[in-house]
């Protein structure tokens, strides 16, 4: 994996043309040293596609990190094409951070139809009740399809339009919106 220093930053992650993971990291940190593994076998095994894994030193690189709102680490930012696209905060699963990276390689506006009966949730990476209400739907074994409004334009103003909100997460939960990580309503609307 690539240190990356401010020198390096715009070569490294802001003209690559594809996906870069970045691991936000501290040597004194115990969670950080148990991610370091997983995100070196996840740059050997992604090495042939158009993924990048780099290592950001919080301690060496603290204006990088300001520049990110890294408050947490470990943090992974995920970036494509020099774009801030997904994020995680502490350590997950190999398959939680495989999903962020395929995520960001797929425009939602693609393959979601706003009347698709299916769930959708309308997040951006820094939101932090997004991670919870997605972290609650895999809980409940809930399927659903997440935009990015910060990346997806097009897919921001019907967010607005349908809801009338800017504020995120919102659900679009077979027709009907819940805006926020509204628990006792998504208890009603998701069957057992």
């Amino acid at each position: 994996m690539i240190q990356v220093t401010q020198k390096n930053f715009k070569d490294e992650v802001v003209n690559f043309k594809g996906i870069v993971a970045a691991d936000f990291f501290a040597d004194w940190c115990g969670p950080c040293q148990m991610l370091s593994p997983l995100m070196e076998e996840m740059s050997r095994e992604n090495k042939d596609e158009d993924v990048k894994f780099v290592k950001v030193n919080v301690d060496e690189e603290q204006e990088l990190a300001g520049l990110f709102g890294v408050m947490s680490i470990p943090t992974v930012i995920v970036f494509n094409r020099g774009r801030v696209v997904n994020q995680q905060v502490g350590v997950a699963s190999k398959t939680t951070y495989q999903n962020l990276i395929d995520q960001a390689n797929v425009k939602p506006s693609d393959h979601i139809k706003d009347n698709d009966n299916q769930v959708i949730v309308f997040t951006t990476p820094t939101c932090p009740y997004c991670h919870m209400l997605k972290d609650y739907l895999r809980q409940k074994r809930v399927e659903f399809k997440e935009i990015n409004v910060a990346q997806d334009g097009a897919w921001a103003k019907k967010m607005v339009e349908k809801s009338g909100q800017m504020g995120v997460p919102q659900l679009w939960i077979n027709g009907q919106v819940v805006v926020g990580f509204n628990r006792p309503r998504l208890e009603t609307l998701i069957e057992p």
